[in-house]
C-alpha cells in the first residue's frame, strides 16, 4: 500500500516537471532539475532527482556531466548504458542543430567573430584533441568542414595532403584550420606555428590560401591571423 502511494507521488512529480517545461522551458530549472527531467526518458520507473544531484557532485557542474566520458557516466551508481548514452547525445545533438542552422542560412566565414563562433560550436563534446578544416570560396561562403585528424589529450597530427586534396575537390579557394585544446589554454604552440608555415608553403603552388588557424579551449578562442605576433604568417 505504501509502495503504491509512493509510486503515485513519483508519477505526479514527473507530470508537474513536464508541465513546467511545457509552460516556460528550462529557464527556471536548476541544473539538477535539467538532468532529472532528461533521465526520465532513460529511467522510467525510478526517482531520478538523487541521481541528478549525484552526477553534478561527481563531475562538478552540468557542463561537466555532459562532457564526462561515457565510461565514467556508466560507473556512477544508478546509471546504466542507456542513461549514459542519453546524456552524451545531448551535446552531439546540439552541435548537429547548429550545423543545420548554418546550412540553412548559407554560412559566410568572413570575419573573426563568425569564424570563432562557428568553430566553437563544432568542438562541443570533444574531450580529446581534434583538428578540423573549413573550406570556403572566394567570397568566404562555406562549402564544407572536415575532421582532419584526431589525437590524444595533448597532440594531433596535421594531414596536409588531406586538406589540400579536399580543397581541390571542392573547388575551394581558401581554408581555415582549427583545433581544440581540451582543458588547456587557447594559445598556439611551437608545433602550431610550424604547421601554419608548412601548410602555407604547400598551398602556394596550388593557389590555395590559408585564412586562419584557430585554437579553441573550453572557455576561449585564439585566432592566429588576428594577432599581431602571427599575422605575418597569413600574408600572401
Amino acid at each position: 500500500m505504501e509502495e503504491t502511494k509512493r509510486e503515485h507521488l513519483h508519477s505526479g512529480h514527473r507530470s508537474r516537471v513536464k508541465e513546467q517545461f511545457a509552460k516556460s522551458g528550462m529557464r527556471d530549472f536548476q541544473d539538477h532539475q535539467v538532468l532529472e527531467m532528461l533521465l526520465f526518458y532513460a529511467i522510467p520507473q525510478r526517482d531520478t532527482n538523487d541521481l541528478a544531484h549525484m552526477l553534478i557532485n561527481e563531475f562538478g557542474s552540468l557542463a561537466g556531466v555532459f562532457d564526462a566520458p561515457l565510461e565514467s557516466l556508466e560507473a556512477v551508481k544508478g546509471m546504466g548504458k542507456n542513461s549514459a548514452t542519453l546524456i552524451k547525445m545531448v551535446p552531439e545533438i546540439y552541435s548537429k542543430y547548429l550545423d543545420s542552422k548554418n546550412i540553412n542560412r548559407k554560412l559566410v566565414l568572413s570575419d573573426p567573430e563568425s569564424v570563432t563562433k562557428y568553430f566553437a560550436s563544432k568542438f562541443i563534446g570533444y574531450q580529446h584533441e581534434v583538428m578540423m578544416a573549413a573550406f570556403v570560396d572566394n567570397q568566404c561562403r562555406h562549402k564544407k568542414t572536415i575532421i582532419v585528424s584526431e589525437g590524444g589529450q595533448s597532440s594531433t597530427d596535421v594531414n596536409i595532403r588531406k586538406i589540400a586534396a579536399t580543397a581541390m575537390n571542392l573547388n575551394a579557394t581558401s581554408v581555415i584550420i582549427a583545433h581544440n585544446h581540451p582543458q588547456g589554454v587557447a594559445a598556439p604552440s611551437g608545433a602550431d606555428i610550424e604547421a601554419v608555415r608548412v601548410i602555407k608553403k604547400i598551398f602556394k603552388p596550388l593557389d590555395l590560401t590559408l585564412l586562419d588557424s584557430l585554437i579553441i579551449s573550453d572557455d576561449s578562442a585564439y585566432s592566429m591571423a588576428n594577432h599581431n605576433k602571427f599575422a605575418y604568417l597569413f600574408d600572401y
